[in-house]
């Protein structure tokens, strides 16, 4: 679906434009409820706040329990050399710590990263962690 029609959506809707990622999917554009529940329904279970380095006005969820009960990696924070396990959505941080829609240019900066450090398979990643991320080379994002 297009930017355009998913604003138009988000806005008739009463929704939220967020970024939705599965491990070893691409990240998706969406609208989503607001509110905890739809947040825990995309994350199938209870919540942790997902911070990213160097990226200060969005912020996302993950499941709190997603290494413990065996959710697959999805992403890397090399950065902090660890990875993110599980679905994980994010919005844009309002001023008062809020979720909020992203922007177009928040979407491009959350899915430009999201792309670049995507977990490839189980392989990939059980190397980047036991070597410490010593080998870890970010994957190369096209121009949108």
């Amino acid at each position: 679906m297009k930017l355009d029609k998913i604003y138009e959506q988000a806005q008739a809707e009463d929704k939220i434009v967020a970024v939705v990622k599965f491990p070893y999917q691409k990240p998706e554009v969406v609208t989503i409820g607001k509110g905890l529940s739809p947040i825990q329904e995309v994350v199938n279970g209870n919540i942790d706040v997902v911070y990213l380095p160097d990226i200060e006005d969005i912020h996302g969820f993950c499941n709190d329990e997603g290494l413990l009960i065996g959710m697959e990696p999805n992403f890397y924070r090399p950065e902090w050399k660890d990875a993110i396990m599980g679905p994980a959505v994010f919005f844009s941080s309002g001023a008062d710590g809020s979720s909020e829609s992203l922007s177009r240019e928040q979407i491009k900066t959350i899915t430009d990263y999201l792309n670049a450090n995507s977990v490839k398979n189980y392989g990939e990643f059980y190397t980047n962690v036991k070597t410490d991320f010593a080998f870890y080379k970010p994957k190369a994002v096209p121009e949108m």
